[in-house]
């Protein structure tokens, strides 16, 4: 049993291509030992299996470097577990499990954070089957933590009630932006079965001027259901134009809601632009029959066969909201959580609040 060689093999393997390791044990222990200032046969006598215990210096300037991509975050003490079963069960017990990034992740943070990081609302009509002719909408916070990006991102059940939260990575992989979140309850709550996870794919468009201040996707969780059984959802983001960080909670109590469809739309966006929205919103394949009202802007479908697959129409949506939100964000009659005159509305419902309640 080798479990110091055991557990650096498998930490360079897991975090190599992201840290630029070479190929070649002496090649890695030349590159460690200029990286962390050990010394290489420190490095070699645990990639031959020579070392029994290791030093608390070296467990300390290892931990260092493999934290820089490390997720969870590797303490020093794990490195002395007696085998590399040990290491990943203690790994393990710290609610948190490694996901591979991209070697390029840092690169493509840098390049799409401001295209991406901020206060959104979130707009989610879901492609269920089962439709409620109803609307979800919710605010999402995008952040760079200094390490990956995060996000935060309420919701309330569809009897509605409190509100909750989906926490977790923003993954990069090439041009998909993937919001991986989970709600989780404390051990002992009850109605734990509705622990959920949601997953939001959106293509970051290279941080594109069309889509920096409206972006869609699409979003796959399951049903708060009984049968618990997977769905999707379109999912439209509007960025706030106004500083809404420092009016997270707030905003999330006021702007956190599910309501009909048409009576949202109408009023975030107006009644002249509601068909469009309801149009990138419903997504039905090219050839389905729509109602009256979204069928006049749909190209004629010529193919001999409506689509079977379904996917966002994102050439649409993007060549054609950027032009209509500025008039949006223009017109003082629509009041709407993206934009400034939602504080007239906060400060309403403060003042409307019985002393010492938050407001509902």
């Amino acid at each position: 049993m080798r479990p110091a060689e055991d557990i650096l093999r498998y930490l360079i393997a897991e975090c190599g291509k992201a840290l630029h390791l070479p190929a070649g044990d002496n090649q890695i222990a030349v590159h460690l030992a200029k990286e962390t200032r050990l010394s290489k046969g420190t490095i070699s006598g645990m990639l031959n299996g020579h070392t029994n215990r290791i030093s608390e210096n070296t467990r300390n300037k290892l931990a260092d470097y493999f934290n820089r991509v490390a997720v969870p975050i590797i303490h020093p003490a794990w490195l002395s577990s007696t085998s590399l079963a040990e290491f990943n069960a203690v790994r393990a017990g710290f609610s948190a499990i490694p996901i591979r990034m991209p070697p390029d992740y840092q690169q493509k943070v840098s390049s799409v954070q401001r295209w991406l990081c901020g206060v959104h609302i979130v707009y989610r009509y879901s492609l269920d089957r089962i439709s409620t002719g109803e609307i979800a909408r919710e605010v999402v916070h995008i952040w760079n933590d200094g390490t990956f990006l995060q996000f935060r991102m309420s919701f309330i059940n569809q009897g509605g009630g409190d509100i909750f939260f989906f926490d977790g990575p923003v993954l990069l992989v090439g041009r998909s932006v993937i919001l991986f979140g989970t709600n989780i309850g404390r051990i002992h709550e009850p109605g734990r079965e509705y622990d959920r996870a949601r997953v939001i794919v959106i293509d970051h468009d290279n941080g594109g001027i069309d889509t920096r201040d409206c972006k869609i996707g699409l979003m796959t969780t399951t049903r708060p259901r009984r049968d618990h059984a997977p769905c999707t959802a379109s999912t439209m983001l509007v960025r706030a134009q106004w500083s809404a960080e420092s009016h997270f909670e707030e905003l999330v109590k006021t702007a956190t809601d599910i309501l009909p469809l048409n009576d949202l739309i109408s009023s975030d966006f107006g009644i002249e632009n509601s068909p469009f929205i309801k149009l990138f919103l419903d997504n039905r394949p090219h050839g389905c029959q729509l109602e009256p009202d979204m069928q006049q802007y749909t190209p004629p479908f010529l193919g001999r066969e409506p689509e079977r697959v379904l996917r966002l129409d994102t050439e649409r949506f993007a060549s054609t909201m950027h032009l209509r939100l500025p008039g949006i964000l223009e017109n003082d009659a629509i009041c709407a959580p993206f934009k400034e005159n939602w504080l007239t509305r906060m400060r309403n419902v403060r003042s409307e609040s019985p002393p010492n309640k938050s407001p509902a």
